[in-house]
């Protein structure tokens, strides 16, 4: 009867802790943050940011009646595709900070948005662009508030990669308004500080901790650089020639790829971190719920209940 009791006893305390260490995981892994903004808000948000100036340049492509890779599709799509993201946005919880930020994006991108709806107009060409500029510079600005809210070491690294795919469409729409015939007097000058901005992203994509960008990820981030220098090339051409079917074609084909390369970047920085949910204590902590719920405690001879 006793060896019984016994076996009963060993058998009671196992599924005792089991019970306990569901608990605990469930309290690590699925206690929803309020007050942080997630990793799918970095996503977002550096999405609407890239997809802006691919609008912009594609309202430039329907304007001159370049119907390759069908840009009016694609700028229909792209225009419900940042608005399903802004609404996304509101969904989620974040910080008061962070809300007006997202807030403040979505008006001024609203205020925009009825342009890109209407049959392009090559006498307000000039004036989108500045307001796209303006745009994506704030929108810049809250990605990375987004990406440092997060607390994900690395983010930055994921928004450093789609202001790449940004860049290149907007030396896309620069280019294409150009060949569209909108005189612009600082248009080399504006060339030269995309080209200069998107060096120094790569910089600082190359220079980092292979944790944060692999040499996967900078291998293939090289490869795109030297498509971009040449697509920048071809734009700094004075030959008086233009190419909108051929920059289509080039722009699309980096902005695919750097899309790749983010997906690539978001993995490797969140690994299997959750874009909603984040631990709630550490180990000592853990140990110490675990204690005191269960009221075991640690003897030499073994587990005292």
């Amino acid at each position: 009867m006793q060896q019984k009791h016994i076996g009963k006893k060993i058998i009671h305390v196992p599924n005792r802790v089991l019970l306990v260490l569901t608990a605990i995981t469930t309290l690590f892994f699925c206690t929803e943050v309020s007050a942080n903004a997630s990793a799918k808000d970095v996503h977002e948000m550096a999405d609407i940011c890239m997809q802006a100036n691919r609008i912009l340049k594609d309202y430039a492509l329907v304007g001159m009646g370049v119907s390759y890779h069908d840009p009016a599709k694609d700028l229909k799509e792209n225009l419900e595709l940042i608005e399903n993201e802004i609404k996304d946005l509101e969904g989620h919880k974040q910080n008061e900070k962070i809300a007006a930020e997202i807030e403040e994006i979505k008006k001024s991108w609203h205020a925009i948005k009825p342009e890109f709806e209407k049959t392009p107009d090559k006498s307000k060409m000039s004036d989108l662009r500045k307001m796209v500029e303006k745009f994506t510079v704030r929108c810049e600005e809250v990605a990375e508030d987004i990406a440092q809210d997060t607390g994900i070491e690395g983010e930055h690294d994921v928004v450093l990669v789609a202001e790449l795919g940004m860049e290149s469409q907007r030396l896309a729409a620069l280019y294409l308004m150009k060949a569209w015939g909108i005189a612009d007097s600082d248009y080399e000058t504006e060339l030269q500080q995309i080209v200069d901005q998107t060096e120094k992203i790569y910089k600082e994509l190359f220079e980092a901790d292979e944790k944060l960008v692999s040499q996967e990820i900078k291998e293939r981030l090289k490869k795109v650089e030297k498509e971009f220098i040449a697509f920048s090339v071809m734009a700094k051409s004075d030959s008086g020639r233009f190419m909108p079917s051929a920059a289509e074609k080039m722009a699309s084909k980096i902005f695919e790829e750097l899309r790749e390369i983010l997906e690539m970047e978001q993995k490797l920085v969140e690994g299997t971190v959750s874009g909603y949910f984040t631990p709630i204590a550490d180990e000592k902590t853990a140990g110490e719920i675990f204690r005191a719920i269960t009221g075991i405690v640690h003897t030499k001879g073994g587990i005292k209940s």
